[in-house]
């Protein structure tokens, strides 16, 4: 079964998060992340989710993580809230979380939706594991 994962780092946006997913009718898990950045995970099945409905809760997400970054300066210091992964299945199975700049991931989602970016992670992660030296040329001639 196929999923998308949103991690939040500030305390309760992961239910709150859940609790919209779950207003949609989609069925959601969530968990503490496993490589110890502290944040919880919300795993949201994909059986469901339209691509209207994957657009309001990454912008949902990201009100979630501004509001957490909010609360963050609130108490001082330099304590920075943002945080951004992208999970990245491989063909063997196994998966690895890509950690990515958060501003660079909302430049790239102004342009592009969530779906197009996992596509394009899924290309360069197939052109990884599976190297192809053909000039460019010729794979656009087929």
């Amino acid at each position: 079964m196929s999923f998308i994962e949103f991690a939040f780092l500030h305390p309760g946006a992961h239910e709150r998060f859940a609790e919209a997913a779950r207003a949609h009718g989609l069925s959601v898990s969530h968990h503490e992340d496993a490589i110890g950045t502290g944040a919880m995970i919300v795993r949201v099945q994909e059986e469901g989710l339209t691509p209207e409905i994957e657009e309001q809760l990454e912008a949902y997400a990201l009100a979630l993580d501004e509001e957490g970054q909010s609360w963050a300066d609130s108490i001082g210091g330099d304590l920075r809230l943002s945080a951004v992964g992208i999970v990245v299945h491989l063909t063997d199975g196994t998966q690895s979380l890509a950690r990515v700049d958060p501003d660079m991931v909302r430049r790239i989602l102004s342009v592009l939706s969530p779906d197009e970016l996992g596509q394009f992670v899924s290309r360069i992660c197939d052109a990884v594991e599976h190297p192809d030296d053909t000039p460019i040329c010729k794979t656009v001639q087929e």
